[in-house]
This record gives C-alpha cells, structure tokens and sequence, in this order.
C-alpha cells in the first residue's frame, strides 16, 4: 500500500511523544538536553496544524472557544500547583501554549473579518483588533515565534517556497542574534532547530484522521501538572 503520507492525528501523535521528552528535561532533574532539541520541532507543527484546522472546521468560534477554555483551565490549574500546593520559589510553570494557539486563531479569525468588510471605517476597526490581539500574544508563552508562524503559515499556506523561506528566516533569528559557538548552538539557545520541522508540514495529507480531540486537550496539562510535581519532590 501506497504511503500518502501523515494525517493531522498522526502528526499530533508523534509530536505529543516528542512534547512529553521536551518537559521531562524541563521538569526532572538530570534528563538529557537532547530531548530538549526533539522538543524543538513540537511547537511549529501544532501552530501549522492550527492554521489548517482554522481552514478545515466547521465552526472557527468554536474553534477558538475551546482554545481559550483549555487555556483558561491551565492557568488555573498551573495556578494552584505551582503556588499553593507545591510552591516552588523563583520557579513555576510557564507552560500554556493554548494560550498562544487561542490569540493566533483570533487574530486569523479578525485578518478574515477585514477582507470581508466593505467600508473603509470596518476595516480600520477591524484591522486595530487583529494588531491588539497580535500585541497579547507576545506576551504568551509562544510570543513572538507563535505570532511568525501563524503569519508565515496563512499568508504562505499555498506557496511552499515562500512558506519555506519565511520559516527559515524566522529560525534563523536565533543563530544571527548570537555569538556562533557550540555553548550558545547546543546548550543555552537550540531554539534554532525548529527549523528541522520543516519537512513535518510537506508530509501532512490535508486528512484529519482519527477523531480524538479532547485527548490532547487532557493531555497537555495532565502531563505537565505530573512531570512538575514529580520534578518538586525530586528536586
């Protein structure tokens, strides 16, 4: 049988494995810095798959709606875990990337209201939402990587040389904004490899495959809520 390549499930799949080896080392004393650069290539892909799932759902409000309840629910929940039950001083959980998923589908959602509004007045208005929204999620976890990539993938999403290219460059920032030695490359700053995700987003098929939706919103909690009281007590 003929591969045609990875459904948007699959794809999560893998780079849920890769997210969990990323927060081990984030969280547990000890773990090796290379599941530090696998976890590199987890971020890109579920902010491509963002944009293609902003294309494909039936309901982007919706959409969106979720994104901000699960974000909502992790700071709660980081909240509580972090400053009540097992406080930890100087040292928290920084982690909430549906946040950052949340203000990119927003800020799609007001880029598509301005090519929908006639009047010259709606679409200054419309265009000040998206530049506020943009402006917040600097202030995400994913900040200025997030709001490229959401840029790069929908305004690129048909031109993969210009996809391709615009990726790069944003990668790249973290080599040309550095002295280039191996501390800096592969110790303090690997941001850079998220360029090796490039591949991931030509291997998608366009299919969303199994239908399990709510795992991943379970999940990514769950499992940093455990890593970090696991990383509490060893530390």
């Amino acid at each position: 049988m003929e591969w045609k390549g990875f459904t948007s499930f699959q794809l999560k799949f893998i780079m849920t494995i890769f997210m969990l080896l990323d927060h081990i080392a984030q969280f547990i004393p000890g773990a090796p810095i290379w599941f530090h650069y696998i976890g590199r290539l987890v971020a890109p892909i579920f902010f491509y798959l963002l944009v293609e799932g902003f294309y494909h759902t039936r309901d982007r409000i919706q959409y969106m709606k979720r994104l901000y309840i699960g974000a909502l629910f992790m700071f709660i929940g980081s909240s509580l875990l972090d400053t009540v039950i097992f406080p930890q001083e100087g040292y928290g959980i920084p982690n909430n990337i549906f946040l950052s998923l949340a203000l990119g589908i927003h800020l799609l959602y007001f880029i598509e209201s301005i090519k929908r509004k006639e009047s010259t007045k709606d679409k200054r208005i419309e265009k000040i939402k998206a530049i506020f929204i943009g402006f917040l999620s600097l202030f995400s976890e994913a900040s200025f990587l997030g709001l490229g990539m959401v840029l790069i993938f929908y305004f690129f999403r048909e031109d993969r040389k210009k996809l391709s290219v615009g990726y790069l460059l944003l990668s790249s920032f973290f080599i040309f904004s550095m002295p280039l030695t191996y501390e800096n490359l592969f110790l303090l700053n690997y941001q850079w490899m998220m360029a090796f995700a490039l591949p991931f987003f030509f291997l998608y098929n366009g299919q969303q495959g199994r239908k399990v939706k709510n795992f991943f919103y379970i999940f990514y909690p769950l499992h940093i809520w455990i890593l970090y009281s696991i990383g509490y007590f060893m530390s």
